[in-house]
C-alpha cells in the first residue's frame, strides 16, 4: 500500500472516505470539515489515529471556551470557521498544544490578518443594524456586507455537506451496481 493513502473515519455518522493524499485531508481540516474525534488511516484502515494526533493535518489549537470547556485540538482555519459565524469571539483565549503558549486569538497573527476579525466581532441583523450602528451610509453597506460575507460562508458549509453526502451516495450506487449513475 501506498503510504501516501489516508483514510478519514467521520465519528458523528462511522463514515469513511479515503483514500486519498494526506495533502486532501489537510485541505478538509483547514476547511474545518474534520473534527477532533475524527481518526485517521494509513495502513489499509487496520489502525486508527485521531485526527489531531497526525501533525500533517496542523491541528495544533485547544480553544478555550468562556466556561472553561476544552474544543479540540484543531486547526486555524476552524478558528477563522468559528469567529466567522459568532461561536467564538476573538477575546477567547487558545493554547498551542505545540508549545503550551496560552493567548487571545485577536493576539495571533493570522487573526491580525484575517477578515474575521471584523466579522466576529459585530451581531448585524439582514437590514444592517448591529451594535454601534451609525446612520452613515457607507457604515451601514459595510455592516451589510459583512452580514452578507457571513452568510455565504454559512451557504457554502452547507454545499460543503450536500456534495459530500451526494459523493457519499454516488459512492454506494457505484459500489452496488457496478457503474456510474446516469
Amino acid at each position: 500500500m501506498d503510504k501516501d493513502e489516508w483514510y478519514l473515519l467521520k465519528v458523528s455518522d462511522n463514515e469513511i472516505f479515503g483514500p486519498a493524499p494526506i495533502g486532501q485531508f489537510r485541505i478538509w481540516a483547514s476547511e474545518a470539515k474534520i473534527s477532533p474525534l475524527d481518526r485517521i488511516s494509513n495502513d489499509e484502515r487496520k489502525t486508527w489515529l485521531r485526527a489531531p494526533m497526525v501533525g500533517e493535518l496542523q491541528m495544533d489549537w485547544l480553544i478555550e471556551m468562556p466556561d472553561g470547556f476544552l474544543y479540540g485540538p484543531t486547526s486555524i482555519g476552524t478558528l477563522q470557521e468559528f469567529l466567522a459565524t459568532g461561536e467564538i469571539d476573538e477575546n477567547v483565549t487558545v493554547i498551542n498544544t505545540l508549545d503550551r503558549a496560552k493567548t487571545r486569538i485577536k493576539d495571533l497573527p493570522f487573526f491580525q490578518a484575517s477578515p474575521q476579525r471584523v466579522r466576529g466581532s459585530v451581531e448585524i441583523d439582514p437590514n444592517g443594524h448591529g451594535e454601534g450602528t451609525s446612520s452613515e451610509p457607507s457604515v451601514m453597506l459595510k455592516q451589510r456586507s459583512l452580514w452578507l460575507e457571513k452568510q455565504v460562508m454559512e451557504l457554502q458549509r452547507e454545499i460543503g455537506r450536500w456534495q459530500e453526502h451526494a459523493a457519499s451516495l454516488r459512492s454506494q450506487f457505484v459500489e452496488a451496481t457496478g457503474r456510474d449513475p446516469l
